[in-house]
């Protein structure tokens, strides 16, 4: 990879980090969402700057080429990640489910309360 390459990725990198803090900070970002991109980045930020680690990373798990290892990871992060938010989805839905039946359960109390007057 060229210096250029390297640099202008470097760059690309950081900026994420910088607005990824500002969406923490402005709290439109929860801290453990975000922990995964940070730490991902992060990795990232090594293997631009020392591509020397791919290759021997590559050797060392007896895969062909550092192309395929950075696809594989990267495909199974992608399975990862979606897997993640599938379960947090479900998790929701479960919680929303709960409160508009304890919500239409207050309702109905008030409406018979009302009606009893």
């Amino acid at each position: 990879m060229t210096i250029t390459a390297s640099l202008f990725i470097s760059v690309v990198i950081i900026s994420f980090l910088l607005w990824l803090g500002q969406l923490i900070r402005k709290h439109r970002l929860a801290i453990k969402y975000s922990l995964y991109w940070v730490i991902l980045s992060l990795v990232l930020l090594i293997v631009v700057w020392f591509p020397g680690i791919l290759g021997i990373l590559s050797k060392v798990l007896g895969v062909y080429s550092e192309t395929n290892l950075v696809f594989f990871v990267g495909f199974c992060l992608s399975l990862w990640i979606i897997f993640w938010l599938t379960n947090t989805v479900s998790l929701q839905s479960q919680k929303i489910k709960k409160l508009t039946q304890a919500i239409a359960l207050i309702e109905n109390k008030e409406k018979r309360d009302d009606g009893s007057d």
